[in-house]
């Protein structure tokens, strides 16, 4: 009787490739550990990732994927954050001088625009990927801003419009309060005469008048009633209208510090998206040592 083997495989155990493989991870990690003592960001660039650095920077089609490579750091991503911040931020401060930063943990770096009263968070700085990551809801306020500005407009132009309309109803109501109490006593004498009820054999038009006064009356209470309240809903509103006309002013500051710096939205626009190129492509271009490493790409 045949006996079954315990394995069956078509596949040699090949040593020197494993040994070739374990090699090439072994490589990668004193790559980057080199990168790092020497201060070669741009080449550290290139060890994270491969791909976007010869793509973007080198302009090639197509490039190597090492990302399976990169994840045997992945748990290093804060201290290499932080590593490669230092010289970024450098560089930022002079091509974008308006945003500022705060690293509100290791490695992870909060973006505001400005230094002045009241700026804004606007998202945060990703020192890995070289890249802004706007807070969308922010920097779309901005867009718009930008957009209402050419017709002379700012973003909160109809809010404060319409809250200041309300406003100038509402002081009505108070500037009218004299004439308001002279007709409440013309129309009480008035009800007077007519008598509070109807009587058996009056005409339809003195009824029809009696119900038309008491609802005269009756609108002059309510609006006397809400005129006690019309202090404080102005003061509610012009609260409104001044926090709003503070964020206006706040997108203006951040209009012309863009405009004084790239000319217009657009140019920031393009160099925002350029960011990464332009950044890697001005580090110095220094080969890793054949003593301590050999580049993987």
């Amino acid at each position: 009787m045949e006996q079954t083997p315990y394995l069956k495989t078509k596949f040699p155990n090949d040593k020197q490739h494993l040994k070739q493989t374990l090699d090439a991870k072994l490589q990668y990690i004193n790559d980057v550990k080199q990168a790092i003592d020497t201060d070669n960001d741009r080449v550290l660039y290139q060890l994270i990732n491969n791909q976007e650095y010869q793509t973007a920077v080198m302009n090639l089609a197509e490039a190597e994927d090492n990302q399976m490579d990169f994840r045997m750091v992945d748990n290093l991503m804060e201290d290499l954050s932080h590593h490669l911040a230092q010289r970024l931020i450098e560089y930022l401060s002079e091509k974008f001088p308006f945003f500022y930063y705060e690293e509100e943990a290791h490695g992870v770096y909060q973006l505001y625009f400005g230094n002045w009263w009241d700026r804004r968070r606007f998202g945060l700085l990703d020192p890995l990927t070289v890249n802004f990551i706007f807070d969308e809801e922010e920097y779309d306020k901005l867009s718009r801003a930008v957009e209402l500005s050419e017709s002379g407009r700012r973003y909160h132009t109809d809010v404060i419009e319409d809250t200041t309309r309300s406003n100038e109803e509402l002081q009505k109501i108070v500037d009218t309060q004299k004439e308001r109490d002279e007709q409440y006593q013309q129309l009480s004498a008035e009800l007077e005469r007519l008598g509070e009820k109807a009587g058996m054999f009056e005409s339809q038009e003195t009824k029809a008048r009696r119900e038309a006064v008491k609802k005269e009356l009756a609108n002059l209470r309510s609006i006397d009633e809400k005129s006690l309240e019309v202090p404080k809903l102005i003061a509610e509103n012009n609260a409104i209208i001044l926090d709003y006309s503070k964020e206006d002013t706040i997108l203006i500051y951040e209009q012309r510090a863009i405009n004084d710096e790239f000319g217009d939205f657009e140019a920031f626009k393009v160099a925002v998206q350029n960011l990464y190129h332009d950044y890697v492509s001005q580090l110095p271009e220094v080969a890793l040592t054949k003593k301590e490493g050999n580049l993987h790409d």
